[in-house]
Parts: C-alpha cells; structure tokens; sequence
C-alpha cells in the first residue's frame, strides 16, 4: 500500500484527497492519501514528516511550491526552470521534484482541442501563469504574456515569451487561445471589463481557458462558442494523474476521478 498526501498551509480546502482517492478507488488499491497542514516555519522538518507519515510521495500547495525546493535532492527541468514544485517522489532518502502543473495543464488543453503550434495568450503572470506559459513553450507554441505590471514578469527564468501590458492590449491583434490564469471570476466578474480588455481578440474559433474551476463558468468563459473552451477541472484532474504516475508508474482513471468530481460539485449545489 502506498501512502500520499499534499502539503500546504492552510490545507482545508483542497480537493486533493477526492481527486486521488476517487483514482485509488478507481484502480483497485489500497493507497492511502491524506492533507498535511504545514507551517512555512516547519518545512524545514519535511524529512522528519515524510518519515512520521510514511510517505512514499507529496503533492505540494500553497505556500510551499517554491521553498520546498531548497530541501529536494534532485528537481525535473520544468520545475526549475519555473522555480515551483507541486509533486515529491520520495526514493528511500532521496527528494526529486517535479511540476505536474505543466504537464496536466498541457494534457487537458490537448485531449480539450488537439496538439496544434497555436498563437497563445495568457493573462496574468502569477505562479499559475509560469505553468500555463512553460507547458505551451514545451509544445511549441507562440506565447505572449499580459500583465497589468511590467514588473510581474521579472519572476521568469526565461525569456521566452512576449511580454505586455493588458492596458497595451491591442484591439487588431488576434489569438488562437487566450488563458485567464488570475483570480478574476472567481466572484462572477467579468475579466474584460475589469481589466479593459478588447473584446475583439475574440473570434468564434478562439479557445479560451480560464484555470477557475468554480464557478464551472466564469463571465470571461462566456465569451467563447460552446464547444471551444475548458475551466480548470481537467487541469486539476490532470495534474493529479501526472503525480499518480510518477508515483507508481501506472495510468491513472482520469474518467473515473471526473464522475467522482462532478457528484461531488453536484451535491454542493
């Protein structure tokens, strides 16, 4: 039996231990996954709670995601070069972390509209934004970044990306897909009149891709036709499998986690 957790502060809210159980159940096996609440001033016991909870893995939150790196062994080259870490395999005494943020954000976007070499649009240049940016450079894509700030950019490793002003924005200019990676509509705002965004960047065959998850559909997914946009379920659920497999090696049951999700959020509501 294989026993997991997240870690994070506060750790309440997360629906991890859902996703990754609906997945063990799912699978037939008797794995364990739990949360963790950590302090930022108890990171630096993290060997001492792997060993006390037996852990033979970690999926990591906020506001661990960058310092959990000074105390891993090894870190995959998408997590360095993004300078976060969502997901710890423990090997005996050995730390490597990895991003599965990246990798489950770019599966949903390509089983959602297929693997194409896209111009992209991402707004917002926060932790989500670093992800959603290095899994479209990895697939070879065009990307250009908005922020409201030019300093936002400066947590980038990398320059490869266009960076812009959102008040820069220009109203001929288009896009295959545009991705809302800020907290805009997570309280039914409307993230183009908030930051007077032209609605003209949008044609009937743009995708859109807004990382909220609830609400199912924010104001800025309206703007798009029904069949050409995702919230950040599938990035969710993705992100998670990715961990299960680095974890165990074996696929994940991204359909059965989706049925356990939408009960849940059913029953919610």
């Amino acid at each position: 039996m294989g026993r997991y957790a997240v870690i994070g502060y506060p750790i309440s809210h997360t629906l991890s231990p859902l996703i990754h159980s609906a997945n063990f159940e799912a699978k037939g096996t008797a794995d364990h996954y739990s949360a963790i609440e950590i302090l930022p001033d108890q990171l630096s016991d993290i060997r001492e709670i792997i060993r006390s909870n037996g852990l033979d893995g970690f999926n990591v939150t906020i506001p661990h995601k960058e310092k959990i790196i000074a105390h891993l062994d090894h870190v995959d080259t998408d997590a360095e070069k993004i300078g976060a870490v969502n997901t710890v395999l423990v090997d005996g005494d050995v730390l490597t972390g990895y991003n599965t943020d990246v990798t489950g954000y770019l599966d949903a976007f390509n089983h959602a509209f297929g693997k194409a070499e896209r111009h992209i649009l991402i707004i917002g240049a926060g932790g989500a934004a670093k992800a959603v940016h290095r899994a479209h450079v990895n697939n070879g894509d065009n990307v250009t970044i908005a922020a409201r700030r030019m300093e936002s950019f400066q947590v980038f490793k990398t320059s490869d990306f266009k960076a812009l002003l959102v008040s820069d924005l220009s109203d001929t200019e288009s896009y295959d897909a545009i991705i809302n990676t800020t907290p805009v509509g997570m309280k039914y705002e409307d993230l183009f009149e908030e930051m007077n965004i032209p609605r003209s960047i949008i044609s009937e065959d743009t995708l859109g891709v807004d990382l909220i998850y609830q609400p199912k559909k924010t104001k800025f997914l309206e703007y798009f036709s029904e069949s050409n946009y995702i919230n950040g379920i599938p990035m969710l659920i993705h992100q998670a499998m990715d961990a299960y497999t680095l974890w165990t090696g074996e696929q994940g049951d991204v359909g059965a986690v989706n049925a356990k999700y939408n009960a849940h959020i059913g029953g919610k509501s």
